[in-house]
């Protein structure tokens, strides 16, 4: 047993395990932070801007929209295939070389065809597939793999001149034998890292924790290696242990710290999308398990560690190359921007619909929506993690009409390298919301508000209707109701155009439910709409 990739494979494992806990408390912290800046007040009330009604972009049939975005998401999950598939092509022979393998097409095969399974949740998070439907998808690509498997076998064996027999169906128990021993590790640690409401905060915890945390291995290791030498004798004993560990601790914090900086300033620069970033925690995860096993039972660790190397670093060039070559430019629709909106209180119900409509909208344009504690894990990303880990939350809110005009000028209307599009969210105080989401209103292509427990008693989006019914067309509207919602308070608040707006009806939230709201918006938001079928200024 190799006491250096023990040590190592214990500090990797438990630093995983911290960031999973690490992550959840940040959160917590985070929307407990944005919750008390929601209540505060800025410089002054911001007076709601006068209506400005605009013209949508040209008119694009739905159905072809429809049709696009249901091309595009195959063409994004094979370009994530592709990538991932020579990245695990990488990883195989690396791990077979080192293992003492005869690597043979089959063998290699089947090992790619393994590694290649860490796939299957990029793709589920890049599509926003449901967790149940991308645990169903996973398990098929298993079985589709474990059947090429067999296929190569076959293909092997007829080529060598060898007749085939049942003896060549062992290979599928095979590969879900190594299969199982090779990842029920990396998807445990998956699981800890790859919860929904984490995703935001888990990759940029993992890297600051994963540099930082090294500080106690290797100044362990620095002084026992110090400590065996003569003049090092001498010398770690006047420091002692501690003060040795010091010496290692301030640069990796110092490391760490940059490392913080360094992702944020590289997101916001557009160099990756939300899911690159946590594809790539995920695939370090699958790897530094695979090296981790590779040093801990084989000889010459570093030349493992190289292997290994390579397989990581060439993820992010490899996954961007398929990525860019996708083709979602191609006969793309005109971008449009959807606004959602909702009422505040309801977190997992919200957190659905942001899964199931807003992440799923990104193929089509940027979203925008005020920022609240009941979907704030969907929507933060390293620069707000930052600004909170900095103490510097503040200059997230809008407080005044100078930060609001800077805010929407700085809007971000263009897609990632992934093909996808980003949430602008907007934080505000409580005397600068309402100027702030009439602003949003009027720079919407199409605008979904949820009004699910809307009643008499509980009128908090009363304003939010209003608004609507005065600065917006009907045509470009679609409300989510339930059977407990006060829709005379709807047409209330919309006046004469209330029987104009489309209202669909969600209660459980399943698959038909939200794909008729997702084409509804879709059917809204390609829609030519003219300034005199605008309502009027009151």
């Amino acid at each position: 047993m190799n006491t250096f990739g023990a040590e190592l494979t214990f500090h990797f494992y438990n630093t995983v395990v911290l960031t999973a806990l690490v992550a959840a408390f940040a959160l917590w912290r985070y929307r407990v932070a944005v919750l008390d800046g929601m209540r505060g007040s800025g410089e002054a009330t911001l007076a709601p801007p006068l209506p400005a009604p605009r013209a949508t972009a040209a008119p694009f049939a739905a159905a072809e929209v429809l049709t696009w975005e249901r091309g595009a998401r195959w063409r994004l999950a094979r370009a994530w295939l592709l990538g991932v598939g020579a990245c695990s092509l990488l990883l195989a022979a690396s791990y077979m070389h080192r293992s003492g393998w005869e690597i043979s097409p089959a063998h290699l095969l089947m090992v790619t065809l393994v590694f290649a399974t860490a796939v299957a949740p990029m793709i589920a998070v890049a599509l926003a597939v449901p967790f149940w439907r991308g645990l169903a998808g996973t398990a098929l690509l298993l079985v589709a793999c474990a059947l090429l498997t067999l296929v190569a076998g076959l293909i092997q064996r007829a080529a060598s001149g060898r007749p085939n027999t049942l003896a060549q169906l062992q290979l599928i128990p095979l590969y879900f034998q190594f299969a199982a021993n090779a990842l029920w590790l990396p998807g445990l640690l998956l699981l800890a890292t790859g919860a929904a409401r984490l995703r935001g905060v888990a990759p940029i915890t993992l890297a600051a924790l994963l540099v930082f945390g090294l500080a106690p291995f290797i100044g362990s290791r620095l002084t026992a290696g110090i400590a065996a030498t003569e003049a090092g004798s001498d010398w770690s004993l006047r420091l002692g242990l501690d003060g040795v560990f010091l010496l290692i601790a301030l640069p990796a914090g110092w490391l760490a710290w940059r490392r913080l900086h360094a992702v944020a300033r590289a997101y916001e620069a557009k160099r990756f999308s939300d899911v690159q970033m946590l594809a790539r925690t995920w695939w370090l995860m699958l790897v530094a398990s695979v090296a981790l096993e590779l040093v801990t039972v084989r000889p010459q660790p570093a030349l493992s560690f190289a292997a290994c190397a390579v397989a990581y670093l060439g993820f992010a060039p490899i996954t961007r190359f398929f990525l860019a070559r996708a083709g979602l430019a191609h006969d793309r629709p005109p971008p449009r921007t959807l606004l959602l909106l909702r009422v505040f209180g309801y977190t997992a119900r919200t957190e659905r619909l942001f899964d199931r409509i807003g992440a799923r909208w990104r193929l089509l344009g940027p979203v925008t929506m005020i920022a609240g504690p009941d979907v704030i894990a969907r929507t933060v990303d390293p620069g707000d993690y930052l600004r909170y880990l900095t103490g510097r939350l503040a200059e997230s809110f809008v407080t005044s009409r100078a930060e609001l005009d800077a805010r929407l000028a700085a809007l971000d209307l263009q897609p990632d390298p992934d093909g996808r599009y980003r949430i602008n969210d907007f934080c505000c105080r409580d005397d600068t919301w309402q100027a702030t989401v009439i602003e949003l209103m009027q720079r919407a292509d199409v605008v979904i508000m949820d009004v699910r427990g809307l009643t008499a008693a509980r009128r908090g989006c009363e304003f939010e209707l209003r608004e609507l019914g005065a600065r917006l067309a009907p045509s470009r509207l679609v409300l989510v109701v339930d059977g407990q919602t006060d829709r005379a308070l709807i047409a209330q608040s919309f006046g004469p155009t209330a029987n104009r707006v489309r209202m669909l009806d969600v209660g459980r939230g399943n698959r038909a439910e939200m794909q008729a709201v997702f084409a509804a918006l879709v059917e809204a938001a390609c829609g030519f709409v003219n300034r005199g079928d605008l309502p009027r200024p009151n």
